[in-house]
């Protein structure tokens, strides 16, 4: 048969592989998967995001009662405010009643995977001092039994289901022909094995491609949930591309167990048996690997470090002299202007917190350095298996992904620098010269910047996911055809 009847050999393929109820039971089952993941991701999603109104409306509602607090005790009264219960104190107001929140939004495709989202929430409340030993302890992880379980997300529909649909499909082709003994008929014609396999496994791609890339997009639309796409579109046809060449992987890989002649129950067993290493047991090996590359620092030592820090400074006399040293560092002249300057509370915490800072930088900076070794190793190591390559790809896409959770962690505690130096300022002066601003006021009035306050920056990485996205669809599209030129050069004949 001449290459010129192809089209003809494929479609009578693909209407047989469309007859076959099994067919229609894998794609109903698939596309329900695909549509449940779709649903749970969204809920997610949308907790994500009612979690950063919550903060941003928490944030607007601390500077509305200071406002109003400022109103309120603008006028004489015997009674007298304490700093910690006074919002128009600069002190107070950092101290006791900002609400300051670093954020991390999610990305418009943020449904594509849960990640590692589940114990590393998008909203960090900040905070100061004894408290700030880790960037990421301020926030609850919720149920421990839900955590075991892990998220069921598209990630997982795509990476691990898909290839088993495929194998369920593609997995005795050729294989059962053999075992039935009408391999020998087909044999008998006058077309060769090659023309043959690319049309059973071609109509199989053809089907797989289509559900799996066709139902995600349905699945994506009937969950909702999706962000803004402006300038999304070159992500979404990458990532597009690259599940269709994951699709296609798993197509070619059943044709080269195929080209093998052991029978279909072989051809199964070998395929399951390379599904089970591609997707679990090597994405586990990479996870030792990356331990060993990355070690994680102590937390103990962090905490011990933060402990002899705490019981330092309690120490009267230390505590006084490393008060002392702070407060000439920023007030050179202030001990002989105001003798009583190094008393105040609030000068006290700004020295003790600038001194626990200092204290622990060091375990600070090993656990950033190390957060980005991490996220750069697990970015190399996940070329080597096609199910950790569209992984990560899916997880950067949605913003789900370990290095820009290092991001956002090295950026909150940026964020945490910048609102301590826009306050000192505001808490030295006020400190320098206690006088309240109204005589006779119950409070000291000497602060209303609240509309100036550092805000968090927001950023989404839309340039790593693109970059991803294009790293997985070179990669599995080099190793899809690696499997077909494998699979070409043994079929050149028919088994004996």
């Amino acid at each position: 048969m001449s290459v010129a009847r192809f089209p003809r050999l494929l479609g009578a393929e693909l209407r047989l592989v469309l007859r076959e109820r099994l067919t229609w039971a894998i794609i109903a089952a698939l596309l329900a998967a695909l549509c449940l993941a779709a649903w749970t991701g969204a809920e997610r999603v949308a907790r994500e995001r009612t979690a950063i109104a919550a903060a941003a409306d928490d944030s607007a509602r601390a500077v509305r009662e200071a406002w109003a607090a400022h109103e309120r005790y603008a006028k004489p009264s015997p009674i007298k405010v304490n700093y910690w219960q006074d919002p128009t104190d600069a002190f107070g107001f950092m101290t006791y009643f900002m609400a300051a929140y670093a954020v991390k939004p999610p990305t418009p495709l943020a449904l594509l995977a849960a990640g590692q989202s589940d114990v590393q929430p998008a909203v960090t409340k900040i905070s100061f001092g004894f408290s700030t030993v880790f960037d990421d302890t301020a926030y609850e992880l919720g149920s421990a039994a839900k955590l075991k379980l892990g998220p069921f997300d598209l990630a997982f529909v795509l990476v691990y289901l898909v290839p088993l649909s495929v194998i369920a499909l593609a997995g005795t082709h050729l294989s059962a022909e053999q075992d039935s003994g009408v391999l020998r008929m087909i044999a008998a014609q006058p077309v060769g094995p090659r023309l043959v396999a690319a049309a059973k496994f071609g109509a199989v791609a053809l089907v797989a491609v289509t559900v799996v890339v066709g139902g995600t997009g349905l699945a994506l639309a009937l969950a909702g949930g999706l962000g803004p796409l402006a300038g999304w579109e070159t992500t979404m046809a990458l990532l597009a591309a690259a599940l269709a060449t994951y699709v296609l992987l798993w197509v070619a890989a059943c044709a080269l167990v195929a080209s093998l002649w052991r029978g279909a129950v072989a051809a199964l067993a070998i395929l399951v048996l390379t599904w089970a290493g591609i997707t679990v047991v090597l994405p586990t090996g990479l996870g030792i690997a990356l331990d060993t590359l990355a070690p994680m620092p102590s937390r103990i030592a962090a905490i011990d470090a933060s402990r002899q820090a705490q019981a330092l400074f309690s120490t009267a006399e230390k505590g006084a002299r490393i008060t002392a040293a702070w407060a000439s560092s920023k007030v050179p002249d202030a001990a002989q202007q105001r003798p009583e300057f190094i008393e105040a509370p609030e000068i006290k915490r700004l020295a003790r917190d600038a001194f626990y800072d200092e204290a622990l930088a060091d375990h600070r900076e090993s656990w950033r350095e190390h957060a980005l070794a991490a996220s750069t190793w697990s970015r190399r190591l996940a070329l080597l298996s096609p199910a950790t390559i569209l992984a990560l790809a899916l997880e950067t896409a949605a913003g789900t992904d370990a290095g820009r959770h290092a991001d956002f962690l090295t950026a909150e505690g940026a964020y945490r620098r910048r609102l301590r130096t826009f306050f000192e300022p505001h808490i030295l002066a006020q400190a320098m010269n206690p006088v309240p601003v109204c005589a006779g006021c119950s409070a000291r009035l000497g602060f209303d910047a609240y509309d100036a306050v550092p805000a968090f920056e927001l950023t989404i990485p839309r340039a790593t996911a693109q970059r991803e996205a294009l790293v997985a669809l070179g990669s599995l599209l080099a190793g899809a055809l690696l499997l077909t030129a494998l699979t070409y050069r043994r079929l050149t004949e028919w088994p004996s």
